[in-house]
């Protein structure tokens, strides 16, 4: 196999520095620190998902390693899964679903980036993701809302997609998928709930016998035998004690937004890397597998400037400075094949407030960006390829005024009122004519009035709208003063997170990173955003956790033997 280190030295400020693979001639008789039969590099919800599956069978020893504490971008997340086809959750709110179903909605999301079998699977497994994760502490169920919303404050069970929009009415029956993560039983929620979904799950891989899991250790090198089989893996650990506690201390208040807002970020990245610097190195041996779950490269920009459009340098990362490339570049130094390094997944959502999606979007040339009532993902997607990392929302005043109505009526977590003030007080422009609005943004003014003028037109004539908007959010836009709010990247308090969405090509029925020279990397798993995996094309919430479960478990399943995704229906 021939090394792909076109990366390799692609560093961020916080980059783990990946070496080139290191070849043993004789395994046996080289000096080893540790043996295990599973190790999994990166705990996450991919990583955890992979540990406690592979650990159901006792007679594998399994070891988890992290950079940080544990938890990754998931425990950062809104904690959202997506599954369906008859989950208990479900059930229980009167949502019918079936896997078929979800199925046929989920090609429309998924397009060609897996194949139509994977997606079945997947949609079948997804029915007995809720029991598997409650059984190691996981919460899930209702109340369900109907509410369109980016994220349910006081619901775990909501249309987390493009269920209900004209094209996702036309492939499949609505349902509700998102199931969000609950705290525990009698608990309110009071924070994004990847912090009630991680915490539990690691915990009970950590109280398993055969697991052992070590924190603030950075995988820096694969190790193969002559043959090309991953058998080992060299490490830095920082052993326990005060280095570690400043360590986690430092790589917690990383993803602190007050911290951030004070301007500390740097000098905490840079006493993380002092402290990694006096890291012990290991060397691991490995039996069956190693998975390689550490995330995607939204915090290595340098990697990122190198695969994805300019713009999206303006993105904010989503993820902890983990996230940067090292598990993908870990594949990369043993001739893994790569695919979709530019594909990035950057959430721009214009609801709620729901009258937002009422308004008309424009993009830098004055031209209609996107179907305004579609997921975020879809949005963002517009912003950067379309209009560059720009973009507005134009209304009138009945709907503005529904949107002040609306937010002032709404029960919103911290972050969201920081940003609903913003947007309404500095990233929210008005002038009594269209024309004199768009001058106002310097756009051409003439370009901005013929488009809300067709947009118009199409609903004088009773039209069905060009972008597949719903009946339901159409809204003539003639009474001034009218208004422009900015949806753009290049804001502070509003900013549009992105995540990475390609990495290392695996087989879709065991998660065995495939070489960039033809078959398989023996011994090697990834899952994640490691991974191309099912939300690579188009990203809907819950469905990277979604297939970070699905993804974690069928590496777990193929390394015990069991085949895989095969092993994943609902009920095995």
């Amino acid at each position: 196999m021939q090394p792909d280190n076109r990366f390799l030295d692609d560093l961020s400020q916080t980059s783990v520095r990946v070496e080139p693979a290191l070849t043993l001639e004789s395994p046996d008789a080289a000096s080893w620190d540790a043996d295990c039969d599973v190790l999994v590099v990166g705990v996450g919800l991919a990583g955890v998902c992979a540990a406690l599956r592979a650990a159901e069978d006792s007679n594998l020893q399994v070891m988890a390693i992290d950079r940080g504490l544990g938890g990754g971008a998931s425990q950062l997340s809104g904690g959202v899964i997506y599954m369906g086809g008859g989950t208990r959750a479900q059930q229980e709110a009167g949502v019918e679903d079936t896997p078929e179903n979800m199925a046929e909605y989920l090609t429309y999301e998924t397009g060609d980036i897996v194949r139509g079998d994977t997606v079945r699977r997947y949609a079948e497994a997804s029915s007995g993701f809720q029991d598997w994760l409650e059984k190691y502490g996981a919460r899930f169920g209702g109340p369900m809302t109907e509410e369109k919303t980016s994220y349910p404050n006081d619901a775990s069970l909501y249309y987390s997609g493009n269920e209900l929009t004209v094209p996702g009415r036309e492939r499949a029956k609505p349902a509700a998928r998102g199931h969000r993560a609950k705290p525990a039983a009698g608990g309110e929620p009071k924070k994004l709930s990847g912090e009630y979904l991680l915490p539990p799950l690691i915990a009970s891989m950590e109280a398993r016998p055969n697991v052992r899991f070590m924190r603030h250790t950075r995988a820096t090198r694969l190790i193969t035998d002559a043959d090309g089989a991953v058998i080992g893996i060299e490490v830095q650990t920082i052993s326990q004690g005060a280095a570690a506690w400043r360590h986690g201390m430092a790589m917690k208040l990383c993803n602190n937004i007050v911290a951030a807002s004070l301007g500390l970020t740097s000098k905490l990245y840079g006493a993380i890397v002092g402290i990694e610097a006096g890291a012990k190195p290991l060397r691991i041996r490995v039996r069956k597998g190693v998975v390689l779950s550490a995330g995607g490269f939204t915090h290595n920009r340098p990697m990122m400037a190198k695969t994805a459009l300019p713009s999206y340098q303006n993105s904010h990362p989503l993820g902890t400075i983990a996230d940067d490339g090292s598990g993908i570049k870990l594949g990369m130094s043993v001739g893994a094949r790569t695919d979709l390094l530019d594909r990035i997944s950057a959430w721009k959502f214009v609801y709620p407030a729901e009258s937002w999606v009422r308004s008309c979007s424009v993009g830098p040339d004055g031209e209609r960006l996107v179907g305004e009532e579609y997921y975020g993902a879809r949005t963002g997607d517009a912003v950067f390829q379309k209009g560059g990392g720009k973009g507005w929302l134009i209304m009138d005043e009945p709907i503005q005024q529904m949107v002040r109505e609306e937010i002032a009526s709404m029960k919103k977590m911290l972050f969201q009122k920081i940003q609903f003030r913003a947007t309404q007080k500095d990233y929210t422009v008005s002038a009594p004519t269209i024309e004199e609005l768009a001058q106002r943004l310097g756009l051409p003014p003439e370009k901005v009035k013929a488009t809300v003028e067709a947009y118009n037109g199409h609903i004088d004539r009773g039209e069905p709208d060009p972008l597949g908007k719903s009946e339901k959010y159409r809204r003539p836009i003639r009474t001034g003063p009218f208004y422009a709010t900015d949806i753009g990247a290049a804001l502070k308090l509003s900013p549009i997170p992105a995540l990475t969405m390609g990495g290392l090509v695996v087989d879709e029925d065991t998660g065995q990173v495939l070489s960039a020279e033809g078959g398989v990397v023996p011994g090697l798993y990834a899952a994640g955003r490691t991974a191309v995996g099912i939300c690579s094309n188009y990203y809907v919430s819950g469905l990277s956790l979604g297939d970070c479960v699905w993804s974690g478990m069928r590496a777990a399943e193929a390394i015990k033997g069991n085949g895989g995704a095969a092993a994943l229906v609902a009920g095995q």
